[in-house]
């Protein structure tokens, strides 16, 4: 008769199943856990990424609303600067804030407390932009007088050149109409005797004195005061004839050069019309031939003739 079978191994196997089933579910359910656990992480971290890139999005937009202030108020004040308004009073204050709000966006990354600072800041550039525009509006209109002015004052500097060049024309005028001429002129050869008395001679080797008389012509323009007359006595070959009895101050100045004459003559002119002499006694024996005379007074060529000496 045949031993019944022991049930043992059966019951093992079936706890062993149960067993496998049970580690393969707990490895599942750990697989599944830490599969949600992971994509949670990834979801934190995506998210705290995102709040970092916005938190780093507004501070960068912070700073750049602090630059533009800045810029704008350093602008503002180059224009005040040029108006002569002086803001040093309140540099300081501005510094200070510049100061804080950057420490703040850059250190303590405190955007709520830099979003009040930037506002406090945004109100001082407001008023001191407003202060700017109100300056350049009334130096705009302080250039409008002054472009009136300019554009009066070169009207009347237009009007002052144009009396000054009628001035001009007419002391021309007066100084053209003021000279003086000289006409009927007549050349004496003298010569003087043992005794000193003077007498006419003809020959060229006789002559020991030239006799100019000569008349002035009357002129109400000119002015009447003590005048000199310059004579010059050139002779054939060109050369000015000048001796011991030339006087020392027979110097002139004709068209800004200062020139020698023969001889010279004071005299005292009243507006009327005078007649002159003028003797000049010569060094050399004179020689035969054409001879110019040239009369100048104040500066100008106001007559001149010429003689033969046989």
């Amino acid at each position: 008769m045949e031993k019944p079978k022991s049930k043992i191994p059966h019951i093992v196997i079936s706890l062993l199943v149960i067993v496998l089933a049970v580690i393969s579910y707990w490895f599942y359910s750990y697989s599944v856990a830490q599969k949600e656990f992971e994509n949670l992480l990834e979801t934190q971290f995506q998210e705290s990424e995102n709040l970092r890139i916005l938190k780093l999005e507004e501070e960068n937009n912070l700073r750049s609303e602090l630059d533009d202030i800045i810029e704008q108020f350093d602008n503002s004040r180059d224009e005040i600067d040029n108006l002569n308004i002086d803001l040093d009073e309140k540099q300081s204050e501005i510094n200070n804030l510049k100061s804080e709000i950057r420490d703040l966006l850059n250190i303590k990354h405190d955007l709520k407390e830099a979003k009040k600072k930037i506002v406090t800041l945004q109100n001082i550039s407001k008023k001191y932009f407003a202060q700017v525009d109100s300056l350049l509006g009334k130096t705009e209109k302080q250039r409008g007088v002054i472009d009136s002015l300019t554009l009066e004052n070169k009207e009347i500097t237009n009007k002052n050149e144009d009396l000054n060049q009628k001035n001009t024309d007419l002391n021309t005028r007066l100084d053209v109409g003021s000279i003086l001429e000289i006409f009927e002129i007549e050349i004496d050869k003298l010569k003087y005797g043992s005794h000193g008395q003077e007498r006419k001679v003809i020959k060229t080797k006789n002559i020991q004195v030239l006799r100019c008389c000569f008349k002035i012509s009357a002129n109400s323009i000119a002015k009447a005061e003590n005048k000199s007359v310059y004579i010059q006595y050139i002779s054939p070959k060109g050369k000015l004839l000048q001796s011991s009895s030339t006087p020392e101050k027979s110097i002139f100045l004709y068209e800004d050069t200062t020139i020698q004459a023969t001889t010279y003559s004071e005299f005292n002119y009243q507006n009327n019309e005078i007649e002159l002499c003028v003797d000049w006694e010569r060094r050399d024996i004179l020689e035969t031939g054409k001879y110019k005379i040239l009369f100048f007074i104040e500066g100008t060529l106001v007559g001149k003739s010429s003689f033969k000496l046989n």
